[in-house]
């Protein structure tokens, strides 16, 4: 579907679908069971309160979708759900249901004007469940590769409760020529990847990404303090996720890594209030704010953070922006009025090195 333009209808439409999203969802959590009595019994016991969780969050994503007049940041979520459906042996079926029971309550519950605008993204989402399913996700992680070698063995080490041992593996070749770099680029940031699709197939318990989280921020902390650093570029980076952005690790080895180039970092982490950034930006006399965004619902604080920062910054600060929810959209980034977009830490260090005149391009 072509990308639409946001307007004033799609920010009155996402305006009521964010205000009202769980009532929408309890309504359409309880048509589908009515439709569908089969379903309430392969989702018992809790199937009305675990489908109106399911629904508010798609009501919440085609809400900021909406908002930023992106079709694709609420198609790719609904993408992502039917992969996870598939994952875990359940009927991806039941997910265009729970669709169609959601448009029928937008169709009674919203007034006409903003009808028409979701309907075309909820639509596009049914068409797309509608098609053959995708092949199901494999490893990324390659034994016959080496650096997939260290990063399997990495994994094994942390679940099998050797966390020292693990760490081991990574600051080991770091310190035996790949460097600490790489060993991020390389080792923990695909272990952190395949993690997350581990969980995702349901191989892995919600425990046990996090002890693998944990131990990943373990290890970087102990290889960007032993790493070199190469000699100072005279510029200040600020690192932060909006409020509602919880994930933090890849914004750390993003701070980690341009501090090993030699920036000046200011580290603020993950749910950030949108309110703080102007002031802090001001005061720490940045020159780039690298602004990360995990999922589609925080793309309209992403905005809104945005527009706080050009109205109220003190000081020129070019933005960059980053993060899982971008990545559907890899064009959005000029619709939110950021100066620039990367999707891996190496393009960051080369956007940003541009942004602010370190380099030419």
């Amino acid at each position: 579907m072509a990308r639409i333009q946001p307007s004033s209808g799609n920010a009155f439409a996402a305006s009521l679908l964010e205000r009202s999203a769980s009532g929408y969802a309890g309504l359409a959590a309880s048509l589908l069971l009515e439709r569908s009595p089969g379903l309430r019994d392969r989702h018992a016991p809790d199937a009305l309160a675990s489908w109106r969780s399911n629904l508010t969050q798609r009501v919440l994503e085609l809400a900021a979708a909406l908002a930023a007049g992106e079709p694709r940041l609420f198609t790719g979520r609904v993408t992502w759900s039917r992969k996870a459906f598939r994952a875990r042996g359940q009927d991806d079926g039941d997910l265009s249901h729970a669709l169609r029971a959601l448009r029928d309550v937008l169709a009674e519950q919203l007034p006409k004007p903003a009808v028409a605008l979701t309907f075309e993204y909820v639509d596009s989402a049914l068409a797309l469940l509608a098609a053959p399913a995708p092949a199901p996700d494999r490893s990324e992680l390659d034994a016959r590769d080496p650096a997939d070698r260290l990063a399997l063995a990495y994994l094994q080490k942390i679940l099998e409760g050797n966390v020292v041992d693990a760490m081991a593996v990574v600051t080991g070749a770091a310190q035996n020529g790949l460097g600490a770099r790489a060993a991020y680029t390389d080792i923990l940031l695909p272990a952190q990847r395949e993690v997350g699709r581990l969980w995702h197939a349901g191989e892995l318990s919600i425990a046990e990404e996090h002890m693998v989280t944990a131990a990943t921020q373990r290890t970087m902390s102990v290889l960007v303090s032993q790493a070199a650093r190469q000699p100072p570029t005279g510029h200040t980076v600020v690192v932060a996720a909006v409020s509602g952005n919880v994930h933090d690790v890849g914004l750390q080895a993003l701070a980690d890594i341009f501090q090993l180039a030699g920036w000046r970092v200011i580290f603020v982490g993950s749910d950030v209030p949108m309110q703080d950034l102007p002031t802090l930006l001001t005061f720490f006399e940045a020159d780039l704010l690298m602004l990360g965004a995990t999922l589609a619902t925080h793309i309209p604080r992403v905005e809104q953070a945005i527009r706080s920062i050009r109205e109220r910054c003190e000081r020129t600060v070019r933005v960059m922006v980053g993060g899982a929810a971008f990545d559907e959209a890899p064009d959005l980034w000029e619709k939110i009025d950021s100066d620039g977009y990367a999707p891996t830490i190496d393009q960051a260090l080369e956007v940003g090195a541009r942004l602010v005149g370190l380099t030419k391009g």
